[in-house]
């Protein structure tokens, strides 16, 4: 019997906090009591989640390492103690994303004895995540029950000898969208009403913008965009598009949940030609959107595009938007995703009274 769910989600913005409270606004609309923990600032949510903003950013710090100092002290003399507080062995706690403290949070819950799902969201682990690798051995050895979003992530996990691995649906959370913001953005991003390629969220080395920079440079009645928070290669990406002459337009700033949807249903095709991936909620938005879209052969991308490039070349990827936009959007069915999630969260609790009787027995 689940007394809650807690779904816990530090961040507070982007993809990981508009799946999580998709989750729970599934959970709500089923009678299970969810709440999220999240960020003090976080994005916008749907009206009936109940949200704990029990995470203390300190975002506006210039210095990166004083910021992570002070948030991770926050995080450790209130955050911790507060779910140590509100978490009963009852209880599920699901872990969105990955933390540099995931393996304290989990700690707490077992504390409590309460059964710990682990979405981690990526199968692996960027350079720029400190204790990212940390985080990720921790939810993926420690939790009940892995829950994924490809089935390229599931099978990847099992190769590695990762127990009690599923795929479930992806789900996002998307506000009504805004007609006037739509209009804008098309306005500002194709304003001779070309066809319009959007690579979208954050701008990263990763995500092969370049390739495509290059793949719109060689379609000449299409525009494209590139949106997002820099974190890194913005530089180099205009000094390209100048070289290159390609018709792209960049914008780096981020996007609260409102703006994000009205930009991604103003493309005529979204593009991920991604280096490294496990899934991308900006596919599932798209999909949710009727939204084309157009991947590179990487991780489980293939599993929600519209196409897929045959190689990360040029013109593969260049040859993957404009069938995209042929194609139309690919459906995807998530209308039943909520029960997959209660039926995983009923699998893990049971999982752990099973180890509880296991230890009691010795």
């Amino acid at each position: 019997m689940i007394r809650r769910v807690h779904l816990i989600e530090s961040g507070g913005r982007g993809g990981v906090f508009n799946h999580s409270v998709e989750v729970a606004a599934g959970l709500t609309a089923l009678g299970v009591d969810a709440v999220v923990h999240t960020a003090a600032d976080c994005d916008a949510a749907p009206p009936e989640v109940t949200l704990c903003r029990c995470v203390t950013w300190h975002r506006a710090s210039v210095n990166r390492v004083v910021r992570q100092a002070r948030t991770s002290a926050r995080y450790l003399l209130r955050t911790l103690p507060h779910l140590r507080r509100v978490i009963g062995p009852q209880d599920v706690v699901h872990v969105q994303g990955m933390f540099a403290l995931t393996p304290e949070l989990i700690r707490v819950a077992r504390l409590r004895d309460a059964a710990v799902v682990a979405s981690p969201h990526n199968t692996f682990v960027r350079s720029n995540a400190p204790g990212g690798g940390r985080a990720l051995r921790s939810a993926l050895r420690d939790a009940d029950r892995v829950l994924v979003y490809s089935e390229a992530d599931r099978q990847s996990l099992l190769a590695r000898g990762v127990a009690g691995v599923v795929r479930v649906p992806l789900v996002q959370w998307t506000p009504p969208v805004r007609p006037a913001l739509v209009e804008r953005w098309r306005s500002e991003l194709a304003p001779d009403g070309g066809r319009l390629a959007l690579l979208p969220g954050q701008v990263r080395a990763d995500k092969n913008p370049e390739l495509f920079v290059h793949a719109l440079a060689q379609l000449p009645d299409w525009r494209g965009a590139v949106v997002g928070a820099d974190l890194g290669p913005g530089q180099h990406l205009d000094t390209l598009i100048r070289r290159t002459g390609a018709a792209v337009t960049t914008a780096y700033r981020y996007l609260d949940v409102d703006e994000f949807t009205a930009l991604v249903a103003a493309a005529d095709v979204v593009v991920a030609p991604y280096q490294v991936a496990s899934q991308s909620g900006v596919l599932a938005v798209a999909a949710g959107l009727g939204v084309p879209t157009a991947v590179a052969p990487c991780g489980g991308l293939g599993e929600l595009a519209t196409a897929v490039a045959r190689d990360t070349s040029v013109t593969a990827i260049r040859d993957a938007i404009v069938a995209a936009h042929e194609r139309g959007a690919k459906p995807v069915e998530t209308a039943d995703a909520t029960s997959h999630y209660l039926h995983e969260y009923v699998a893990a609790q049971q999982s752990r009274a099973g180890a509880r009787t296991r230890t009691r027995t010795r």
